[in-house]
């Protein structure tokens, strides 16, 4: 039975990617390259130090100006082993509930990025990553804007994880700058294919039908899978 979501959500992105001759969603965005570093206590999956990241801010469905979107954050990060571990997040809620929604964010500062499915960080239980902005970014959703703000600064990211019971962790700090057009290796970053063995995305049944989701879209912009 797993055929045939597969077959329908690989065909149904492809398509997609196809008729866009780019992703699905999140189709314009901003390039970006910088550092993370990671609290002490999650050094043995990200590596000790300062590690580097190109980046990616984005507005979801490509709507114009400053007109509010739900808006993107995908980055990767070099593992502890130098290998590519990849975060697509976007805004959702806040709350308990909110977290499994994506939400339209009016700016770029007000933006909370989510990934809506939690990790499994081992045998740790079910963890959501947030990525949360510095208030000093632009307070409007516009694209132009926040490339002319990155003309003269940095912007930070605070990434932090929140189960459903217990305390939200801060996980790693990361400082994005404008990234050389020889910084930024590639366009598309695929959650489902770069990570550390140890991590993983849960539930199984959904990470699978996000994996085909992936792998169409792939397809649909002719890389291999």
């Amino acid at each position: 039975m797993v055929d045939v979501p597969a077959t329908v959500v690989r065909s149904a992105f492809a398509a997609g990617a196809r008729l866009r001759h780019a992703r699905v969603f999140h189709p314009n965005g901003v390039y970006l390259s910088g550092r993370l570093h990671a609290e002490y206590e999650f050094e043995h999956l990200f590596g000790s130090g300062e590690r580097a990241v190109i980046a990616r801010l984005s507005k979801g469905t490509g709507l114009p100006g400053p007109v509010p979107d739900v808006l993107g954050f995908a980055f990767r990060v070099l593992d502890r082993d130098d290998n590519p571990w990849d975060f697509a997040l976007a805004t959702t809620g806040r709350s308990t509930l909110g977290r499994f929604v994506f939400t339209v964010a009016t700016g770029w500062s007000r933006a909370r990025y989510g990934g809506l499915m939690p990790y499994r960080f081992g045998d740790s239980m079910p963890t959501w990553v947030f990525a949360e902005p510095d208030a000093a970014q632009p307070k409007t959703a516009s694209i132009d804007v926040l490339e002319e703000y990155l003309l003269a600064h940095e912007v930070h990211f605070d990434l932090v994880g929140s189960p459903i019971t217990g305390p939200t962790r801060k996980l790693a700090g990361i400082t994005l700058r404008s990234a050389q057009g020889a910084e930024h290796r590639t366009d598309y970053f695929d959650p489902m294919l770069n990570h550390p063995a140890e991590v993983a995305m849960v539930p199984k049944a959904v990470r699978q039908l996000r994996e085909f989701a992936y792998a169409g879209s792939r397809q649909g912009r002719g890389e291999a899978d």
